[in-house]
């Protein structure tokens, strides 16, 4: 199995786990004011988005390493 096969995979139980947490906090909170929910939830997203990104990254730049390194020696 490559990095990039056992990263994606980890990558989308991530992104499920993130959902249902998501969601089950919205159907919780869905009667009381959105500025309990609104705020939290930004801020969850926005880390959940960063780590996304670099884990993506790095995902990427483990996969094409070999590739890059035989390219510069």
């Amino acid at each position: 199995m490559s990095y990039f096969f056992i990263g994606i995979t980890i990558l989308f139980a991530a992104t499920l786990i993130f959902y249902i947490v998501f969601f089950s906090l919205v159907y919780y909170w869905h009667d009381k004011k959105t500025t309990f929910v609104v705020v939290p939830l930004l801020y969850t997203f926005e880390f959940f988005l960063t780590g996304f990104l670099v884990f993506s990254i790095v995902l990427i730049l483990l996969e094409h390493l070999p590739k890059i390194i035989n390219t510069f020696s």
